[in-house]
């Protein structure tokens, strides 16, 4: 949201243009009844300069009573954004909005900036007490199998559980970079056909595991970007279809090239994901209500999410007869 406007804009600078205008009417007026002055004295003259004089001073004064109730207006509006400021640092309460009764002044500007700030501090906010609870929530479960096995002493399936945890960390770690600008990205031409083949190749073997198929129809396309981010993409998509196509299923990749650019299609033989829970998919730790056993932290289409932003991409997620299709806009 766009928030910085022009000075010219500003209700101080109308108001500054304002009282120079009249400072200066008022300055000429009393100049010229003093020049009048020291001319040779008559009644007509005596009017015009009394009339001059009416004219400069009444002008002075609007200034000074202006002036004075333009700084008990800013004061108590100053006072009152603080009294709010203070409020919410005491008592820690981000719900509490700065009151704004006005849309003309730049303190009510600056109030309803300030309000547009605290909404997305209490969004991030609560984004982050969700992905705290969630984060307990999910590692309680994995480290109560930890120690149960710890017990058992089955270090084949302790090495597994172990594995599973640093995988959520790194997956955090590699978003929370990406999001917050710290990862360096290179962006290069390289053949997008190539890298889909590549991933291809790699879950292949995963695919056979379930009897699964891969099909694939691509185009010799060159794309600008971080290859091995958008290889991440690619593979994070795959192993989300295989992950939920039916055993002896199919998951099919097609490159598409249009006037806007390319589409990269997934499809999968899977459930679907429901029309109302499709905008919720790409938050962290997010799980559909209706999927609860399947593995993993939730964190792959964040990843996916963030990487495609990167790229100014999108993805747009739809039902594909009885499966999902997965459509990246490149």
């Amino acid at each position: 949201m766009k928030t910085a406007r022009s000075y010219k804009k500003s209700s101080s600078f109308k108001a500054a243009n304002l009282f120079l205008l009249l400072l200066l009417f008022s300055t000429a007026c009393l100049s010229l009844a003093l020049y009048l002055y020291t001319q040779p004295d008559s009644a007509e003259l005596k009017t015009i300069i009394a009339l001059l004089v009416v004219a400069g001073v009444v002008p002075l004064l609007m200034l000074v009573i202006a002036g004075y109730l333009i700084s008990i207006f800013v004061v108590t509006r100053i006072n009152r954004i603080a009294a709010t400021a203070d409020e919410i640092m005491s008592t820690g309460d981000l719900t509490k909005r700065l009151k704004v009764d006005s849309r003309w002044d730049d303190l009510s500007f600056l109030s309803r900036v300030l309000n547009n700030m605290l909404d997305k501090i209490e969004s991030l906010m609560s984004g982050v007490q969700h992905i705290t609870d969630t984060v307990a929530h999910d590692l309680r479960t994995p480290l109560a199998r930890l120690r149960n096995k710890l017990d058992q002493q089955n270090e084949e399936q302790l090495v597994s559980e172990v594995d599973g945890l640093l995988k959520t960390f790194n997956s955090l770690l590699s978003l929370s970079s990406l999001e917050s600008g710290r990862q360096a990205i290179k962006f290069v031409a390289f053949d997008l056909q190539a890298l889909i083949e590549d991933a291809v190749g790699l879950y292949d073997p995963l695919a056979h595991e379930k009897n699964q198929r891969i099909t694939y129809k691509t185009l010799k396309t060159s794309y600008t970007g971080d290859r091995d981010l958008m290889f991440q993409v690619i593979a994070n998509l795959l192993d989300n279809a295989i992950k939920f196509t039916h055993e002896g299923g199919e998951i099919s990749i097609e490159m598409v090239q249009d006037e806007y650019g390319c589409k990269v299609h997934i499809d999968d033989d899977g459930p679907g994901i429901p029309v109302e829970y499709r905008h919720k998919v790409f938050e962290r730790f997010y799980r559909e209500p209706n999927q609860p056993s399947q593995q993993g932290a939730g964190l792959g289409l964040s990843l996916v999410s963030a990487v495609l932003k990167l790229h100014n991409a999108s993805i747009d997620l739809a039902q594909k007869n009885s499966g999902l299709r997965v459509t990246l806009n490149l």
